[in-house]
């Protein structure tokens, strides 16, 4: 192989090497999961929209109903995280 050869496989070799080495020697910043906080609200099944725009005007989102009947008494627990 000729000099010129020898060099650009060199040159090649040492930007591969750069390009390897480059994410440890500077490392991005990355993102963490983000944590919610969960509120769990009764309510009345038949009424739920004024808690629902309580809520909903505060930045929190609805994640989950459950709906129950206690002592022939209808409720609505409505999950929200924020």
């Amino acid at each position: 192989m000729d000099r010129f050869s020898k060099a650009c496989l060199v040159l090649i070799v040492l930007l591969l090497a750069v390009i390897a080495l480059r994410p440890m020697v500077f490392p991005q910043a990355v993102g963490a999961q983000q944590h919610y906080k969960y509120v769990a609200v009764t309510t009345s099944i038949l009424e739920p929209q004024p808690t629902l725009d309580k809520y909903a005007a505060d930045g929190w989102e609805l994640v989950g109903t459950f709906v129950a009947s206690l002592n022939n008494l209808d409720h609505a627990f409505l999950i929200f995280r924020k």
